[in-house]
C-alpha cells in the first residue's frame, strides 16, 4: 500500500495539505504525525475533514493522525473517526 506521512510542526501544512488532497483522489493512505505540534493548522484539518465527499473520495483512501492529547484538536475529527491509544503497560516501572 503506498503510504505517505509527515510530522506535523511549523509551516508543514500546506505539505499535509496537499498530501491529503492526493491521498484522496490516487486511494494513497496518509499519515499526519504529531498533530499537537501544529495548534494552528487544526482548525484547517477540521475543514478538510467536515469537507470530504465520500463519492468523491476514492475507496482506499486513509487518514491516520497521532497526537499526545491536545486542547487544540478538532472534536468533529475525534467524533467523526476511529480511535486507538497506546498506555505503558501497568506495573512497568516496578517490573524494571
Amino acid at each position: 500500500k503506498d503510504i505517505k506521512s509527515i510530522s506535523l510542526g511549523q509551516g508543514q501544512g500546506p505539505r499535509a495539505e496537499a498530501m491529503i488532497d492526493e491521498g484522496v483522489r490516487t486511494g494513497s493512505w496518509v499519515m499526519l504525525q504529531n498533530c499537537h505540534l501544529c495548534t494552528s493548522w487544526m482548525p484547517m484539518l477540521d475543514r478538510i475533514v467536515e469537507t470530504m465527499e465520500p463519492q468523491q473520495t476514492h475507496r482506499e483512501f486513509r487518514l491516520w493522525l497521532t497526537s499526545y492529547p491536545s486542547a487544540t484538536f478538532p472534536v468533529a475529527v475525534l467524533q467523526n473517526g476511529v480511535k486507538m491509544t497506546t498506555e505503558p503497560p501497568k506495573g512497568l516501572r516496578a517490573n524494571i
